[in-house]
């Protein structure tokens, strides 16, 4: 098999992705990015997603997005024994015709199914990744699961990880940490938005922030924005816009605060954007004022591919991703007069606005594209299985 491959190969390697979400969440927006920075890289991957309907959903959007190779796992959430036997076959067959080199999984069900298929023995390589900060709960299957059935871990970010190795029962040379994932060539840092403005019928002239995601407040803080921009309004000179990207339960409701604020006049809904590249291009600035850990937030790579200054909330990850003074600023959550002094601080010093959005672009370029991504992903690849090698020599 490709897995007797010499140490040190460098020849396009053979990938099995398992993601059972039943909707598009961090976690898939991660598995379906890795796969297309993986084929755009040269190696072969196949996604399996859950057979049910909200898991083909996944699988269509995956498909949307440019995923080549798709199929389908049971992966049943109730402890259903003949259903994981199925799911055990039908990974071990794929490894087989596939001459599988790592079968990468995202969330429990489908760990813990790679794991049984190969509980000794030649076997691919088993990578988990970790998304959330949810520890780990410690006895002895879970002991057995990253110490013997799982060959790396990857957190997406280092707090993750510290978080996973604080109580000292799992290998810290088994964990890494790998971040990012944006397709940076979607964006074009020299766009300066006016074809979004006209269509959206925001002045030329007007100073814009922009804040996107689902528009649910008690997560993601848009009417601490809302209350950001109009305090910055009321500061004198030329009242900025607020641009609002994405849909959700409280569209009504934020919209209705404009109105009680004073901005509606200048604050723009645009719902869901199947590309942020236009939108964010015709921002001055862009907001993150999420009320608490998401992990890590794909708008906040987003934000950085555009090529723009960020102010965001101080919570899980945030500041690995944006750092404090060189790609945006960072405020606690949920303080709207904080927010409202770092947006006046972008919009005051154009230059360091511009500092931080060239560090902005270049990070997201040099260190989260999905192809960089994929890179450090294979390299975590080969380095298990020539691991596992000379375990076996």
């Amino acid at each position: 098999m490709n897995r007797e491959s010499p140490a040190g190969d460098d020849r396009p390697l053979s990938v099995l992705q398992i993601l059972t979400c039943r909707g598009w969440s961090s976690d898939a927006w991660a598995a379906v990015n890795l796969c297309i920075g993986l084929e755009e890289e040269g190696h072969r991957v196949l996604l399996l997603c859950r057979d049910v309907e909200r898991g083909r959903a996944v699988a269509e959007r995956a498909r949307s997005e440019g995923v080549g190779e798709i199929g389908f796992i049971e992966a049943s959430n109730k402890f259903h024994p003949a259903s994981y036997l199925r799911d055990i076959a039908l990974i071990k067959r794929l490894s087989r015709e596939r001459s599988v080199d790592a079968v990468h999984v995202h969330r429990g069900v489908e760990h813990w199914i790679a794991a049984a298929a190969w509980p000794m023995g030649d076997r691919p390589v088993i990578v988990r990744s970790r998304h959330i900060f949810g520890a780990v709960r410690r006895h002895p299957f879970n002991r057995w699961l990253y110490r013997r059935g799982t060959d790396r871990t990857v957190a997406v970010c280092d707090k993750i990880r510290s978080a996973y190795l604080a109580g000292g029962d799992f290998p810290p040379e088994r964990f890494a940490t790998v971040m990012g994932g944006v397709n940076a060539a979607a964006y074009s840092p020299s766009d300066d938005g006016a074809a979004f403005r006209r269509d959206w019928g925001i002045p030329p002239e007007a100073w814009v922030a922009g804040v996107a995601g689902s528009l649910r407040m008690w997560m993601k803080g848009q009417d601490v924005f809302l209350r950001a921009l109009a305090r910055m309004g009321r500061e004198g000179g030329d009242p900025p816009w607020a641009l609002l990207i994405g849909k959700g339960e409280d569209m009504k409701n934020l919209k209705s605060l404009a109105r009680e604020l004073g901005i509606a006049n200048r604050t723009v809904v645009t719902g869901y954007l199947d590309s942020l590249a236009g939108a964010f291009a015709a921002c001055d600035a862009l907001a993150f004022p999420s009320m608490r850990s998401e992990g890590t937030s794909r708008v906040l790579f987003d934000c950085l591919a555009a090529g723009k200054p960020v102010a965001a909330s101080r919570v899980g990850c945030t500041d690995e991703i944006v750092r404090d003074g060189r790609e945006g600023i960072l405020v606690p959550p949920g303080d709207d007069e904080a927010l409202a002094a770092a947006l006046s601080r972008l919009r005051a010093e154009p230059e360091t606005a511009r500092a931080m959005a060239e560090s902005a672009r270049r990070r997201a370029v040099e260190e989260f594209d999905r192809r960089v991504v994929a890179k450090n992903m294979a390299a975590i690849y080969r380095e298990a299985a020539q691991k596992r090698r000379a375990f076996a020599a």
